[in-house]
C-alpha cells in the first residue's frame, strides 16, 4: 500500500515536471514546428481550441518562439479568469510579418497591463512587434499581435 501510494505521487510529480519543462521551451518547436507546439497548447487546454494555421508558415526561431508563448498565455488566461467556452487561434503570415490573433467567448475584462500580458507585451516589443488587448466587460476577448520577420 505504501509503495503504491509513493508511485502514484511519483507518476503525478513527473507530469507536473513534464508541464512545467514544455512551459519553459517545448522541445516539440524545435523538432516538429510551430504548428505541432500550438496543437499541444489546444489539446492541453481544459477549454476547446480551435488552431487556424497558414499554410507554409516558416518563422525565423525567435519569432516562432515568442508565437508560441504568446498563444500559450493567451489560451491560459480565460481557461483561468474568464469562463470562456471557446477559443480560436489564427496564425498567418502577412507580407513580411507573422499575425497572431487569439480570441474568446468569455466575460471580458482582462487588464492589458496584467503580469501575463504586460509580459507578452515586452516579448513581441523585443522584437520590435506590437500587441494589441481588447476586453470590454462581458466579453469577448481578443488579442492581436503582430511580429516582423524577414
Amino acid at each position: 500500500m505504501l509503495l503504491e501510494q509513493a508511485h502514484r505521487e511519483s507518476e503525478e510529480l513527473l507530469a507536473e515536471l513534464r508541464e512545467v519543462a514544455w512551459r519553459a521551451y517545448p522541445s516539440a518547436l524545435d523538432s516538429l514546428g510551430l504548428p505541432a507546439a500550438l496543437a499541444g497548447v489546444a489539446e492541453r487546454s481544459a477549454v476547446p481550441v480551435r488552431v487556424h494555421i497558414a499554410r507554409e508558415l516558416t518563422l525565423p526561431a525567435p519569432v516562432a518562439t515568442t508565437a508560441y508563448f504568446v498563444v500559450s498565455e493567451a489560451v491560459t488566461n480565460p481557461v483561468k479568469h474568464s469562463g470562456a467556452s471557446r477559443i480560436t487561434v489564427a496564425v498567418e503570415r502577412p507580407d513580411g510579418s507573422v499575425g497572431i490573433r487569439v480570441t474568446d467567448d468569455g466575460t471580458g475584462g482582462a487588464n492589458p497591463r496584467g503580469g501575463g500580458l504586460s509580459g507578452l507585451r515586452s516579448r513581441v516589443g523585443a522584437l520590435d512587434g506590437r500587441m494589441i488587448v481588447t476586453s470590454p466587460p462581458g466579453g469577448p476577448t481578443e488579442i492581436t499581435v503582430e511580429i516582423p520577420c524577414a
